[in-house]
């Protein structure tokens, strides 16, 4: 049943390798410029490599996952959109397009947000015709969340196996062996890519758009799968806590960039692993922060689903950490020195380090 765990790394493996020499050629790279720490191309590749590992196990090891087609057809749609963003910088329109069309292939197999759970002695808040503008919303913003998370090498990484961990944890807790192994089948797709972006810089590779996309799509849809009408395996409340860092950066990010009257997707140094780094932290010291953060976040959200705790109560905690989240931002943007780029790709992997004066 775990043989796939042992193929999984070693297939990707090949698949990044593979992909990094084709992408020279094709110029899928991320090149030097003033905003940018690397001093030679780097293949954007990890996302492709990922996904294609995903569709070979799920061939040999995965045939009967539940929705898992229409999953991998709309992840289909995601990746190739990456790609030719990672390749011709798409606009932020046709982006946005492509992920509604992908978040409707998914929803039209029955895998949508129906209800906000039991907030209230015991009555549940169902969302009704709601259902669809909200599980779009959610899609959208799970999707961009990992996608302006990718800031550091290791980041993007890092935090989609704590989400998939806590995923299989909830899967398996339920009784749901295949989806948890689905969800182990993604960290063991992941870790050699983590190991090519952080240690081995000779074969350095990026995760790229098509990466980051997917790996967000991926999240929310097995969120929805989690908190699903039928045979929920933890509270809609939960979910939040399995996503919490990229999140809360979403939402802070572009809420800030709103009151400066900018647009909200102009990217700028505002997200929270450029005001660490900017502070003082190094790379390592940041990833190690924000990584530990989400950790804790994620183990606190599952036990409060394990001990069934009242889910207006876990919004509620969560809520709070949200403004001490928001109050530490403002207490290192203020005593940092603060920057922002041009238009360009949100990806910190890019940009030069700015230290404190």
């Amino acid at each position: 049943m775990y043989g796939f765990l042992f193929v999984t790394p070693i297939i990707c493996f090949i698949f990044l390798l593979a992909a990094r020499a084709v992408s020279i050629k094709l110029k899928l790279v991320d090149k030097p410029d003033y905003r940018k720490k690397h001093s030679s191309n780097i293949p954007l590749v990890g996302g492709i490599a990922i996904y294609l590992t995903v569709v070979v196990i799920n061939l040999l090891f995965f045939p009967s996952v539940a929705h898992n087609n229409a999953f991998l057809m709309s992840s289909f749609l995601l990746v190739c959109i990456g790609v030719l963003d990672d390749r011709y910088a798409l606009s932020v329109f046709l982006r946005v397009i492509v992920q509604a069309a992908g978040a409707i292939i998914i929803m039209s197999d029955g895998v949508y947000i129906s209800s906000f759970g039991n907030l209230w002695n015991n009555y549940e808040l169902r969302l009704g015709i709601l259902s669809f503008p909200v599980s779009l919303l959610a899609v959208w913003a799970s999707v961009n969340a990992f996608n302006m998370i990718d800031g550091i090498d290791g980041l993007l990484g890092g935090l989609s196996i704590l989400s998939f961990t806590g995923l299989a944890i909830c899967f398996a807790v339920a009784g749901k062996m295949p989806m948890a192994l689905y969800c182990q089948l993604f960290i063991a797709a992941i870790v050699p890519f983590i190991f090519l972006n952080v240690s081995c810089s000779r074969l350095k590779v990026f995760m790229g758009d098509a990466g980051s996309t997917f790996l967000g799509f991926t999240v929310i849809w097995a969120i929805m799968l989690a908190t699903g009408e039928y045979n929920a395996v933890m509270a809609p409340a939960t979910a939040i806590w399995l996503i919490a860092v990229p999140l809360m950066d979403l939402v802070a990010v572009m809420f800030g960039r709103l009151i400066r009257r900018h647009s909200p997707f102009k990217p700028d140094r505002t997200h929270l692993h450029h005001l660490l780094i900017n502070y003082g932290f190094s790379n390592k010291k940041t990833l190690s922060i924000i990584l530990l953060g989400s950790f804790l976040m994620n183990a606190f959200g599952i036990g409060l689903n394990i001990l069934k705790v009242n889910e207006l109560l876990s919004l509620f905690l969560f809520c709070l950490i949200f403004v001490i989240y928001c109050f530490v931002r403002h207490w290192l943007a203020i005593h940092t020195k603060y920057s922002e780029v041009s238009p360009g790709d949100e990806n910190d992997n890019k940009t030069i380090e700015i230290s404190v004066q």
